[in-house]
């Protein structure tokens, strides 16, 4: 059973669709960016396949979004033929979405309650906290 794995990073940019094997299978490759030390780049390759290869057509280089993909791998054995051995491991991309970024201007804040209004020849109530001004501002250290 495979489990999907989830990863969040920018879009960095996708290659032309190919299309493989004997039925034209689609496929297509992408990458993002979840570098978090800018010595060590980090642009994992994704591959999207059959009709999941058009997800990437509105992303734009940089916008972050959430990878959701299962990791497959095989062995392969061409000594026979001369050739080599070895693993292929593919991330199979089955669902991209965009995250939303909130502006803090635009979050609405919840509403002040008026002051209270106060009868006339009542006197103010004390302060419960000194005010700024009022404190003593020294840092002992």
């Amino acid at each position: 059973m495979q489990d999907s794995q989830v990863i969040t990073g920018k879009f960095f940019g996708a290659g032309a669709i190919k299309y493989v094997g004997e039925n034209n299978y689609a496929v297509r490759s992408f990458w993002i960016d979840i570098t978090t030390n800018p010595d060590f780049p980090n642009t994992p390759e994704f591959q999207l396949k059959g009709d999941k290869v058009n997800l990437v057509n509105e992303l734009r280089k940089g916008q972050s979004v959430v990878i959701k993909y299962n990791l497959d791998g095989r062995k392969y054995d061409k000594t026979a033929e001369g050739g080599r051995k070895g693993v292929i491991t593919n991330l199979n991309a089955w669902r991209i979405e965009v995250v939303q970024m909130q502006l803090a201007a635009t979050v609405a804040t919840a509403p002040q309650a008026a002051p209270a209004l106060r009868p006339a020849g009542l006197p103010q109530p004390a302060p419960t906290s000194p005010s700024f001004q009022e404190e003593d501002n020294d840092l002992r250290f």
